[in-house]
C-alpha cells in the first residue's frame, strides 16, 4: 500500500465531497428534477468497480453511455418525460459543479451542450478532483459514496411517501369493509 494512502483522512474527504455532491445543480423541469448527473456520477463509480477506468481519465465511450443508459431507466421509471436525458449533458454539465473537469481541443458553440460525438472527438481529458479520485480508489468509500448518491439524490421521499399513502389506503379499505 502507498504510505501516503495509509494516512490519507478518507472521512474528511467524504466529508466534503457528500456536501459538494449534495450541492450539485440539477435541472427542474415542470417540477421534476433531472436525475441526469449523479446518475453520470453513478455510471463512472460502476466503471470504476468495474475497472473500465483505471486512472483518473473518464472517457465517454460506449460502455459509459450503455451503463448511463440502463441506470437512466432504472432511476426514470416514475418519470413525466418519455426520453432520458442524452449522456452528453451530464458529461458537459457536471463541470460547473467544480470536482469534474473537462480538457478540451477547441470549444463548442457558445450557449449549446455540444452533442455526444463532438464530446467523443474533442474531449482530450475528463477528470475527477484529484482527492475525489483517490477517494473512490477505496472500495469502501467508494460504496459509501454510491449509496450516499442513491439515497440523497435518486431516492424520491414523495414517491415512497405516495406508495406508503396508497398502502396505508388500501388497509382502511379492507378493515372498512370487513
Amino acid at each position: 500500500m502507498n504510505r501516503i494512502l495509509q494516512f490519507y483522512n478518507y472521512e474528511q474527504c467524504y466529508a466534503h465531497y457528500t456536501k459538494r455532491i449534495m450541492s450539485i445543480r440539477q435541472a427542474k423541469i415542470r417540477g421534476e428534477i433531472i436525475v441526469a448527473k449523479p446518475v453520470l456520477l453513478l455510471s463512472i463509480i460502476d466503471g470504476i468497480d468495474a475497472d473500465v477506468f483505471p486512472s483518473n481519465y473518464i472517457k465517454l465511450d460506449d460502455w459509459l453511455e450503455r451503463r448511463y443508459s440502463t441506470l437512466m431507466e432504472l432511476y426514470m421509471k416514475d418519470s413525466q418525460f418519455d426520453k432520458p436525458t442524452d449522456v452528453s449533458n451530464p458529461f458537459w454539465h457536471l463541470q460547473s459543479d467544480g470536482f469534474w473537469h473537462l480538457q478540451c481541443s477547441g470549444k463548442p458553440q457558445e450557449g449549446v451542450t455540444p452533442s455526444r460525438l463532438w464530446l467523443k472527438e474533442k474531449v482530450v481529458l475528463a477528470f475527477f478532483d484529484d482527492d475525489l479520485w483517490i477517494l473512490l480508489q477505496n472500495k469502501v468509500w467508494r460504496q459509501k459514496l454510491r449509496d450516499y448518491i442513491v439515497e440523497q439524490k435518486l431516492t424520491d421521499d414523495r414517491r415512497l411517501g405516495k406508495i406508503a399513502a396508497e398502502g396505508l389506503g388500501a388497509i382502511a379499505a379492507l378493515l372498512f369493509a370487513a
